[in-house]
């Protein structure tokens, strides 16, 4: 069951710190497994196939200087973690409901624990959760689509040989179907055609507006750039296009909100939803 739950933090002093350290709340989201289960802990740390889950950056007000963020103590701060696995939630949860939180450390800013929500608390809610089955069976037949991309997102470029070389920085529609597959075959019970899909987001899909900027995510020892912001497509020709495709292309358009786009999901990138 795709999961998206938000935790609410609260620094116990003053803190300064960079606004885009997905590297920390990658550490953060593993230090919390680790309270549960440390060997499930090093096995998602090394697990180097699609990973089960996302995180975001650091969600908080605070004044910028320079390149870092100052927020005072006692701002309501957010972490969000989204989930493809029951079992993996479940070990997450246990270390909120049944065990003693400890701080949340991002670097060497404190956080102190108050919340975790897991369940839509309003329509437009980052935190909620639906079966792949209802993922499937709400899928509409919408010929536009829009999106906002929240946090960097770029895919990653690989030789003929596969191996690693860069970041490619820009939108590619192609490219977002093509993860969003991934990351459902994954994980879902129920198996897409991958072949069909693309062919069919190939030949019938078409983005009308893009508005986008790059950004970069600091890691700390490296910076990945990407982009954010909002772009559209529309699926035509209308009146003659694969009824069940089109609800398919529509399933995986709702499922980024969960399984976020490109790469470095894990780490704050690629952190998406479909708008209207």
């Amino acid at each position: 069951m795709p999961i998206s739950t938000l935790i609410s933090l609260i620094p116990e002093t003053d803190v300064t710190l960079r606004p885009t350290m997905g590297h920390h709340a990658h550490a953060a989201f593993l230090a919390i497994m680790r309270e549960s289960d440390p060997n499930l802990a090093e096995t998602l740390h090394a697990q180097s196939t699609q990973k089960p889950f996302t995180v975001s950056p650091l969600i908080a007000e605070g004044k910028k200087r320079g390149n870092l963020l100052h927020i005072r103590a006692g701002t309501d701060c957010k972490l969000r973690f989204t989930f493809l696995d029951d079992a993996l939630f479940q070990h997450f949860g246990k270390a909120f409901l049944t065990l003693t939180m400890p701080p949340v450390r991002l670097g060497e800013a404190v956080f102190q624990v108050r919340q975790m929500v897991s369940y839509a608390t309003e329509e437009r809610s980052w935190s909620k959760s639906e079966t792949y089955a209802e993922l499937v069976q709400s899928a509409k037949t919408d010929t536009r689509m829009s999106f906002k991309f929240y946090s960097p997102t770029a895919f990653r470029r690989l030789t003929p040989r596969g191996q690693k070389t860069r970041n490619d920085a820009y939108l590619d529609l192609d490219r977002c179907y093509q993860s969003w597959i991934n990351k459902w075959n994954a994980f879902a019970p129920i198996k897409l055609d991958k072949t069909e899909i693309l062919a069919f987001i190939s030949d019938h899909a078409q983005v009308t507006s893009v508005t986008t900027e790059s950004r970069a995510l600091n890691f700390g020892r490296h910076t990945e750039v990407g982009w954010v912001g909002t772009c559209a497509w529309v699926f035509y020709p209308e009146d003659s296009l694969d009824t069940a495709l089109l609800q398919t292309a529509n399933c995986l358009a709702n499922f980024a909100f969960y399984c976020g786009t490109g790469y470095k999901t894990t780490m704050g990138m690629g952190q998406t939803r479909r708008v209207d």
